[in-house]
């Protein structure tokens, strides 16, 4: 019977044991698999680009913002590839009680980190989004108007509210309590209340767009005052793809603070079911058609993607000019962005 559990190869109801023996193991890396790995670090690479871009540009409340964005977004892409890591060394255990021991060390605890996280880049992007609508309309204000705006301290001090409603959300899921289930309602009111914000926001930006700018801001050398209609108007085109992805959330949240449980086959349950599909895709495109929109209609970004190759060497001819702006003359809103 010992010479039995020695064999390297052994069967259970569900797999065999080691599935895999050597680095290119034809049971893990099949076609379809390559291309999901494929996609998983084009994810990754993605969401590291934006903070890259970010290293080559002047100091500006998009980047300062969309850093803030892309940071647990990078964050929870890396954590994907620990992941696969993971379940790809599961496939050399030797036998299935070292497979049940690899997994409780360092696989079964991802399910509610994944959800941790995808909780926190949701409520960090929904809260910031308001944000970046506000910073766009204070550089159509007059000069005298624009104060002094910490904008990287404001990011970090707002990261106060992910980090306590994703553990929050965590902790109601451990303990059934009716105080903790209230209290968990908290990421949905904050998810309601920001997608209202954000609604209204919209429409007085749109006003702000189509009036006039203050007759200095023509002259401005700074280009985030000087082009702060055409900054906003292409912000505004930048919230739309978030905004419109935050309305399965809303519904779900809408469920969840007044316990609606539609009857099976009925409309709400249909409702219920696409909104639970479509959170899903947006947690898990969010990192493609992010990085995406903020390269298309964010002005700094699209000025920032030629730069990033302007140190290569197979690349001397690209001559990108300076952005117009005298660091010691610009407004105090921008030149205290990284503060």
């Amino acid at each position: 019977m010992g010479d039995w559990e020695e064999v390297t190869t052994r069967k259970s109801t569900s797999r065999v044991y080691p599935l895999c023996t050597e680095f290119f193991c034809d049971v893990y890396f099949t076609p379809k698999k390559i291309v999901s790995l494929g996609m998983m670090l084009g994810r990754v690479a993605i969401a590291l680009l934006i903070m890259l871009l970010g290293l080559k540009m002047e100091k500006d409340y998009m980047r300062s913002i969309t850093n803030t964005i892309f940071i647990p977004i990078a964050v929870s892409e890396l954590f994907t590839i620990y992941i696969e890591i993971a379940y790809y060394q599961d496939m050399f255990s030797q036998s299935p009680t070292q497979s049940k021991e690899f997994k409780a060390s360092y696989i079964d605890w991802t399910t509610d980190f994944v959800k941790i996280i995808n909780d926190y880049v949701s409520i960090n992007t929904v809260v910031l989004l308001p944000l970046l609508l506000y910073c766009g309309r204070i550089a159509t204000l007059p000069g005298d108007r624009i104060n002094a705006f910490p904008t990287n301290m404001i990011c970090l001090i707002m990261q106060i509210v992910p980090f306590f409603i994703c553990i929050l959300n965590y902790v109601a899921t451990l303990n059934g309590a009716v105080v903790l289930k209230i209290l968990a309602a908290t990421s949905r009111i904050v998810t309601i209340i920001c997608f209202v914000a954000i609604f209204i926001q919209i429409f007085i930006s749109i006003a702000v767009v189509l009036r006039e700018l203050p007759d200095e801001a023509a002259t401005s050398v700074d280009m985030q005052i000087r082009d702060a209609r055409s900054r906003l108007a292409w912000t505004l085109a930048y919230i739309i793809i978030p905004f419109l992805t935050m309305i399965p959330f809303v519904i779900e949240a809408i469920y969840y603070i007044f316990q609606l449980h539609p009857e099976p086959n009925s409309f709400g349950k249909i409702v219920q079911v696409i909104c639970d599909i479509l959170i899903v895709m947006v947690n898990f495109y969010r990192p493609t058609w992010m990085v995406v929109i903020t390269m298309i209609f964010l002005p700094p970004y699209r000025r920032a993607v030629p730069l990033l190759f302007c140190c290569c060497s197979w690349c001397p001819k690209v001559n990108v000019e300076p952005l117009p702006r005298k660091e010691n003359e610009s407004s105090l809103m921008y030149r205290y962005a990284d503060l």
